[in-house]
């Protein structure tokens, strides 16, 4: 049996899919501007964002997609223990309701 995927780039990968609470897009991309500040301390960064063309048409899909990368897990587990992502969970919870992570590794292309 093969054993699992191999890292291309030895980054950690998150697929963060975000739904919006009513209204708080201004609220999001400054919030999102904060976070990936954070993010950079801890060797993270936001690679790509996907919007919804039409979010409010189907409330079941996302308004948002990120790709994230950090260097390795224990990068990733700084950035959740750093006091100043604690401290935006609040403001996260005021603007953001609700968020799945599917977290991974690259893999090479096909």
């Amino acid at each position: 049996m093969a054993a699992g995927p191999q890292s291309a780039s030895g980054r950690k990968i998150l697929v963060v899919s975000l739904w919006l609470r009513d209204g708080a897009v201004a609220e999001f991309e400054a919030f999102e501007r904060r976070v990936a500040k954070i993010q950079a301390r801890h060797g993270g960064r936001i690679e790509r964002a996907i919007r919804a063309t039409s979010p409010e048409a189907n409330a079941a899909e996302p308004f948002e997609v990120h790709v994230v990368s950090f260097p390795d897990d224990a990068s990733l587990a700084a950035y959740r223990a750093d006091p100043e992502t604690r401290a935006l969970a609040d403001e996260r919870a005021a603007i953001i309701a609700r968020t799945v992570i599917v977290e991974g590794v690259e893999v090479g292309g096909y």
